[in-house]
């Protein structure tokens, strides 16, 4: 059930009727694989995904790790990797623990289980924490806009999208040709008129 029916309702610039998924913009941003994979024919040490390469010490464990776990050449191209690993290393190995070998000051190598995190979440997860213009503006290279799923790009929440004139929603009108709602409205007989 939605509350009574009012103009605010239906305007996605307000709060009480805005997507809240999209903030009512109608799109979402994500980070898209294809731009955070710069150069598939190039290995991951070599510069397939900038700044997980041989010259970031933190991140090049990580895949060195990766490739130990996994089972494939470190230095095969990105393409050349199988799909599942390619999953795996965008997204992250959900609850599978890995064994990773950090350098450590004096120590020399430091090992610890756990799971990885994946390219994509940490890029994400970079993007909401930073205070930097500098790392946010540098993030933002690897986004890309898609319709929002939740409201596909109507921009409105799902009460308002539930509202309908005869069986045509909000949505569906505003999306129609002037002359096609103009006919649509005209075939309506108006109560108490004849």
């Amino acid at each position: 059930s939605i509350s009574e029916l009012e103009p605010r309702l239906f305007s996605f610039n307000n709060p009480t009727g805005a997507c809240p998924k999209c903030d009512g913009l109608g799109v979402i941003q994500f980070f898209d694989p294809d731009l955070v994979v710069q150069d598939p024919e190039l290995s991951l040490p070599g510069g397939a995904v900038r700044g997980w390469d041989r010259r970031n010490a933190y991140y090049f464990q990580l895949i060195k790790g990766l490739t130990e776990h996994y089972k494939f050449d470190i230095d095969s191209r990105y393409m050349d990797i199988p799909k599942k690993i390619q999953k795996i290393i965008l997204y992250g190995s959900k609850d599978e623990q890995i064994e990773f070998r950090y350098i450590s000051g004096g120590r020399g190598h430091v090992k610890r289980k756990h799971s990885f995190e994946g390219i994509i979440p940490n890029m994400d997860r970079r993007f909401r924490e930073t205070d930097s213009i500098m790392v946010r503006e540098e993030l933002l290279k690897y986004r890309s806009s898609k319709p929002c799923p939740d409201c596909d790009g109507t921009r409105l929440n799902l009460a308002a999208r539930n509202v309908f004139i005869r069986e045509k929603t909000l949505p569906a009108l505003t999306a129609m040709p002037t002359i096609q709602i103009f006919d649509y409205f005209s075939t309506f007989k108006l109560q108490g008129k004849r």
